[in-house]
């Protein structure tokens, strides 16, 4: 009512009805923006206690998250009850080291999976979603619903700053815990995405063991964790 009165008036005074009100809209604040995704799983990998994380997750409630450069672990295409094409993907999300596991099914982020190149593990993509779980790790989050962005870097292109665009073989992780030190590349990053579960459930020494391992393993050119 009060616009068609409005416009129903001569110019000018219109002009002085309707800036009052487009300030108003102006004023509101946005309830779809987006948040940064990789800072919160930083922060939630971070959290010093489970008070502190779940505040975390209430905030997170009903927001979307974008996440950049979450590298491809694991993927496997499927269908849902009607037959519909579905791909599982759990990503490595590298700022927290977490686990990041979503289905893509709309057709727009279907086909940005599926265009050349394809993505395969080991790519990175961009995607928003919303947190709706995480384990009891809590090293993995879970998202749902998902729209893929597009394909992205593994990493931040700061000019040639990054260590994993200077020295690709450069130390990345050290553990200094086991009976000697174990020096992790760029290269092998992926690795960490196992450290919170194995010391949660084994220890350090397992920690150490897997690594050592998974290190011989893959300099006979073998890869092993799954």
């Amino acid at each position: 009512m009060i616009l068609n009165r409005c416009f129903l008036m001569p110019s000018r005074f219109r002009r002085a009805c309707l800036l009052p009100l487009l300030l108003a809209v102006l004023a509101q604040p946005s309830v779809a923006r987006t948040r940064n995704g990789n800072e919160f799983a930083l922060y939630y990998s971070e959290a010093a206690s489970e008070a502190e994380r779940g505040a975390l997750l209430k905030e997170a409630a009903d927001q979307q998250y974008f996440f950049r450069y979450l590298q491809i672990m694991e993927m496997k295409e499927t269908a849902d009850e009607l037959g519909r094409a579905r791909i599982a993907i759990t990503a490595f999300e590298p700022s927290s080291l977490m686990d990041v596991s979503f289905n893509v099914t709309q057709p727009v982020s279907l086909s940005i999976l599926r265009e050349n190149p394809v993505s395969r593990p080991g790519d990175a993509i961009a995607v928003t979603g919303r947190i709706v779980a995480t384990n009891p790790a809590p090293h993995a989050l879970t998202l749902d619903p998902v729209i893929v962005r597009h394909k992205d870097r593994l990493s931040p292109a700061a000019g040639r700053e990054m260590l994993c665009e200077v020295q690709p073989g450069g130390t990345f992780y050290s553990f200094t815990e086991g009976p000697r030190p174990i020096n992790l590349s760029c290269r092998d990053r992926d690795l960490l995405r196992h450290r919170g579960r194995i010391l949660k459930e084994q220890g350090a020494q397992a920690w150490f063991e897997f690594l050592e391992r998974e290190l011989a393993a893959r300099a006979r050119g073998e890869r092993i964790a799954k």
